[in-house]
């Protein structure tokens, strides 16, 4: 495991920022659910704090219903629920060319390496192979306003190179590679600045982000690229359009029982 720095100077006690790295984990799926977190020994080396307060941050997991723990047994990541919007795919190029044109990438990490679980399970070409990780962060008139990672198949990530993803959007760099994209699959929801991620986008550290997952597939129906995007919220905008026949019926209510009297 790789050593995370925390920092009471960061603005945020030790546990908590503790608490986001972890539970960001979980909300990305570097944590599966029913995977093992590492042990608190484990966690007070990866961290360099206390047990004190590792347990801590484990507690504020538990309470925020993220992880299950028992006497005895290993801390596991709860099973959680959630749906994954179906998007138009006019509507999400229509984005994508929008923040691409209004803001600045810079690429902040670039490599291949082994396809972490929740990324393997999606992505095609990548079960046994290695996968390209880019971290990119995009400003706005010199403002950092969105964090993004994104993973991409070996073959089509050795196609351009951490400059070119510099100044060329993903999607077209993709195109360029054959993969044309004509679906995707997005989850949208809220998360919590982490350490790492604050100071990149210059927030305090659990500042609240929006939280939005892209899974691209192409004209040969494979997911190749799966994307987080981490963006604080007053300099984001998403426009989405649906057509009718796109929406499903509302859910009927469940019945009602009478109440014996």
């Amino acid at each position: 495991m790789t050593r995370i720095v925390v920092d009471r100077a960061l603005g945020a006690p030790l546990h908590h920022q503790i608490y986001l790295v972890l539970a960001d984990g979980i909300s990305t799926g570097r944590y599966g659910a029913g995977e093992a977190l590492p042990t608190e020994e484990e966690l007070t080396r990866l961290f360099s704090v206390s047990r004190i307060t590792v347990r801590r941050a484990m507690s504020s997991l538990q309470e925020a219903g993220l992880i299950e723990r028992g006497a005895g047994r290993r801390t596991v990541v709860r099973r959680r629920i959630g749906q994954t919007m179906r998007m138009p795919m006019t509507s999400v190029i229509e984005n994508i060319v929008a923040y691409g044109a209004e803001t600045v990438a810079k690429v902040v990490e670039f490599g291949y390496g082994p396809a972490p679980r929740f990324a393997r399970e999606r992505l095609w070409d990548s079960t046994d192979r290695p996968v390209q990780r880019a971290v990119r962060v995009r400003s706005q008139n010199g403002t950092p306003v969105m964090h993004l990672t994104s993973y991409v198949p070996e073959a089509i990530g050795r196609t351009f190179t951490a400059e070119e993803l510099n100044h060329l959007p993903l999607y077209e760099l993709l195109a360029r590679a054959g993969a044309q994209i004509v679906g995707a699959q997005q989850l949208v929801s809220a998360a919590l600045a982490e350490p790492l991620v604050a100071s990149r986008l210059g927030v305090k550290v659990g500042a609240a982000l929006i939280d939005l997952r892209s899974l691209m597939i192409d004209q040969k129906d494979r997911a190749v690229e799966y994307v987080e995007m981490l963006a604080v919220p007053e300099h984001l905008k998403l426009r989405y359009e649906m057509r009718p026949d796109q929406i499903g019926p509302p859910p009927r209510p469940s019945p009602v029982q009478k109440r014996k009297r």
